[in-house]
């Protein structure tokens, strides 16, 4: 997937903005560089004023040597997959200083609730590798009787459509479709795929154009989107 500098800085600057404002934020980065999620623990807090904490090799495979650094280095952010938090729980994690970003995995509400009062603000977020990263976010409140993914981050649109691009009515599952400063330029040497799942969009301006994420979606009456699970699942 071929991601340009300035999509890594529109997530940079938009996560900056809604999620994460403190300029002197201390990040764990303990996401393997394979994974695209590193690229927000290892930039974010350099471009900043911030710090990183990295975990060794043999950290980053140990919950228990995760919560040990986290605590010794008063690390004030943490982002992990849904099964990543699991294993930082069962490990002892327990700091309300931390705003806990959890994504790439469906967030449960036991999961959530487990994480509530473990942590100072715990997030939803949700989006493809060819959207750069994360495309949208919610702060999951107390009590939550359902995780939803949220709204999109800044110059970045969201649609739940048809295979037609036609938009379906609120509450009504579709595909959904992302748009915005974040579009990666395609698949490298693979312009057929590339073609097929990035398309024109019928509803930006000329030559911009639509990522098919292939999962299904709805938009919530709070304006939110429920993520409901892939197409071919």
């Amino acid at each position: 997937v071929m991601i340009s500098h300035g999509a890594l800085h529109n997530l940079l600057s938009s996560v900056h903005e809604s999620i994460a404002p403190a300029r002197r934020a201390t990040w764990l980065a303990s996401t393997s560089v394979s994974f695209d999620i590193s690229g927000l623990e290892l930039h974010l807090p350099l471009t900043t004023g911030g710090r990183v904490v990295l975990a060794s090799d043999a950290e980053a495979k140990d919950a228990a040597a995760l919560v040990k650094l986290v605590d010794a280095h008063r690390v004030t952010h943490v982002q992990a997959t849904p099964s990543g938090w699991r294993l930082l729980l069962a490990a002892g994690f327990d700091n309300y200083a931390v705003t806990a970003l959890a994504g790439g995995e469906p967030v449960t509400v036991q999961l959530a609730a487990d994480l509530q009062d473990k942590v100072q603000r715990l997030v939803n977020v949700y989006g493809p590798t060819e959207t750069t990263i994360w495309s949208t976010y919610w702060e999951i409140p107390a009590n939550a009787a359902a995780v939803s993914i949220g709204r999109p981050l800044a110059n970045t649109g969201t649609y739940v459509l048809t295979e037609d691009l036609r938009r379906v009515p609120d509450g009504v599952t579709g595909q959904l479709h992302i748009d915005g400063h974040g579009l990666a330029h395609g698949y490298l040497g693979r312009p057929g795929l590339t073609a097929g799942t990035f398309v024109p969009n019928p509803y930006g301006p000329p030559g911009s154009r639509l990522y098919r994420t292939g999962d299904l979606a709805r938009v919530l009456p709070d304006g939110t989107l429920e993520c409901l699970g892939r197409i071919d699942s």
